[in-house]
């Protein structure tokens, strides 16, 4: 069985998970997971709740994580590198932000600041999209260059279109899997 552990964006709609149950719904082979959160939860505490499950599950798993989501899955991808991470529009740092009167300070203290230096593990996919309306697309280059494999989707930030693209996000999924270290 291959799990996908997916961390959803920040007060999201659950839209892509529901997304991705949707389009594996016959795979009988994959299991999505949701890991819930919210700004206000204990986050340090989630996190390692969630590492200590990471660590229990010695099966075929990759984390999969949008946007803030993505934010807290940085704090995992040093801890657990033989698992591969798939981030749809991962927030790297409070800078990528284009309206910083959107979070507040409290919560721009808790965002993890990405970059090519504390971020060891290489074993990530981005997805990217090209028409973001909240992030800097392009800030992936700042943080890792060239170096991680990116599909670029022409979308906003909310992938409104993700029904379409599934079979393209399967591949990136897949060739994550693909990696797996056994």
């Amino acid at each position: 069985m291959k799990k996908i552990y997916f961390l959803h964006g920040y007060q999201t709609s659950g839209k892509k998970f529901n997304c991705l149950q949707k389009f594996y719904h016959n795979f009988k082979e994959y299991k999505l997971i949701c890991w819930e959160w919210n700004e206000l939860m204990d986050i340090p505490k989630f996190l390692e709740e969630k590492a200590k499950i990471l660590e229990e599950d010695k099966g075929d798993r990759i984390i999969m994580a949008d946007s803030m989501g993505a934010n807290l899955a940085w704090n995992l991808v040093n801890l657990f590198k033989d698992i591969p991470y798939v981030m749809t529009n991962p927030v790297f740092s409070s800078e990528q932000i284009k309206d910083q009167k959107r979070i507040t300070s409290e919560i721009k203290e808790k965002i993890f600041s990405a970059t090519s230096e504390n971020i060891l593990n290489k074993n990530i996919h981005l997805i990217i999209s090209k028409n973001d309306e909240v992030l800097y697309p392009e800030y992936y280059k700042k943080v890792f260059n060239d170096s991680l494999r990116v599909l670029e989707l022409n979308d906003i930030h909310a992938i409104s279109h993700m029904d379409e693209y599934m079979p393209l996000i399967h591949q990136v999924i897949t060739e994550a899997f693909a990696k797996l270290k056994h």
